[in-house]
């Protein structure tokens, strides 16, 4: 695929692609300027627990139709950005060398202890983390490269 020169594309890294980085693309699409292409993969893709979309949905992102993908299901070679959650990027050996590396740290809300409504607040806290991160890259990152 030929893009133009200001197309940019963004990839979101984790694991299992199954709760941060899905949150993450799907949060990113719904408010990406044009011409941002987004992407989220996995090292070894997972399934994705039922509460991203039910935290996903209480702040009105849609993420229905997203499926879980290995790294290589996506152009790594068109790829600006690399968001890895955790150490996923140093598991991958197929990242462009080009491509700029931001690492969140934010904590693994199936790692939360207790019942399930400590797990929902541990997702809900990683949304809101992510959902910042997100808009401050389209604010900061892309008006920079341009």
């Amino acid at each position: 695929m030929r893009r133009t020169k200001l197309e940019k594309s963004i990839l979101f890294l984790d694991e299992d692609n199954a709760g941060f980085s899905v949150m993450a693309e799907s949060m990113a699409k719904h408010m990406s300027p044009p011409k941002i292409r987004i992407f989220s993969a996995g090292v070894r893709p997972g399934k994705i627990p039922p509460e991203v979309r039910r935290v996903l949905q209480e702040i009105g992102v849609e993420q229905s139709g997203s499926t879980t993908k290995s790294i290589d299901q996506v152009p790594t070679n068109d790829i600006d950005l690399v968001v890895s959650f955790g150490d996923a990027h140093e598991k991958c050996r197929s990242l462009p060398a080009r491509a700029k590396l931001e690492k969140w740290a934010i904590p693994n809300p199936m790692r939360a202890p207790g019942e399930s409504s400590a797990v929902l607040s541990a997702y809900r806290h990683g949304r809101d983390e992510i959902d910042k991160r997100v808009a401050a890259l389209f604010l900061d990152h892309w008006r920079h490269l341009v």
